[in-house]
């Protein structure tokens, strides 16, 4: 049997949990501190066979929130809780677009509730609802500050973006699913019009589109850093449009030019699902 408080509690019991700076101590709270995103959560997911790569060295509070439900329901249930229903969970808009593809996403919180943060319109962080009064919410929220934090908000503040609303056993009836859909219709091909994209464009909503798929398959610039969805489109994107473009044709090396045309959008989006 599922519920709230099992998520809470073991929430509130890693506050204080401070992430490493390399891949070591990452099971004591406080030791080996520092900025580059090892943790213990993202380590124990990857063992477990959780998303589409090892999240170690990455932004980390959707991980938290997902180790919290696997610690306290297993991989199978906790992934069901959460409606998740793919691999690209570690990342708020592909977590959010879960509860949202099953009607449990709304602007009304509950504790247990997964919380989603957003800034210019994009989701940005997530954390877990251990509390609600009136109109303040109390959160634990990791990667806040560098650890896994205890934090409060009014309901006004535009900082906070929505709610996703877990399967739990003991809110079965406090939340309303979305209808049936109704049965798919046939399958229509259509053709859609994509912009060429290239290094030096800017404020593009489609450059931050191929930044998202960069960064939901772990696709890096050649330093090593993860890409930012900024919507421009400068060299350390190109650099990772060039690795993309050689996981996707990997025997067309014609196609390796780090410009975002029709094959390589059509391909990119195609393999994400």
């Amino acid at each position: 049997m599922s519920n709230a408080s099992q998520v809470i509690s073991i929430a509130l019991a890693e506050v204080g949990y401070r992430e490493k700076a390399s891949n070591a101590s990452l099971d004591l709270a406080t030791a080996n501190a520092g900025t580059a995103n090892w943790t213990k959560y993202a380590r124990d997911l990857w063992n477990a066979g959780y998303y589409n790569g090892n999240k170690n060295g990455y932004a980390w509070c959707d991980v938290f929130v997902d180790w919290v439900f696997y610690k306290a329901f297993g991989k199978t249930e906790g992934q069901m809780l959460e409606c998740q229903t793919g691999t690209l969970g570690a990342a708020c808009p592909y977590s959010a677009s879960y509860y949202k593809a099953q009607g449990r996403y709304d602007k009304t919180p509950r504790a247990g509730d997964q919380v989603f943060f957003q800034q210019g319109g994009e989701l940005v962080h997530t954390g877990i609802v251990v509390g609600v009064s009136g109109s303040t919410i109390s959160c634990v929220e990791g990667n806040a500050s560098n650890m896994v934090k205890q934090t409060s908000y009014s309901l006004s503040n535009g900082y906070v973006a929505g709610f996703g609303h877990p399967k739990y056993t003991e809110q079965s009836s406090a939340v309303t699913p979305a209808p049936a859909p109704a049965p798919a219709p046939a399958v229509t091909k259509v053709s859609v019009q994509v912009p060429v994209l290239q290094q030096g464009m800017t404020g593009s909503a489609a450059v931050k589109t191929v930044q998202r798929v960069l960064y939901a398959r772990n696709v890096r610039d050649n330093a090593g850093k993860v890409i930012k969805v900024d919507g421009s489109f400068g060299a350390s994107t190109r650099q990772a449009v060039v690795k993309l473009q050689k996981q996707l044709f990997p025997s067309d090396s014609a196609q390796w030019d780090g410009v975002v045309g029709q094959k390589t959008w059509e391909k990119m989006l195609t393999a994400l699902w």
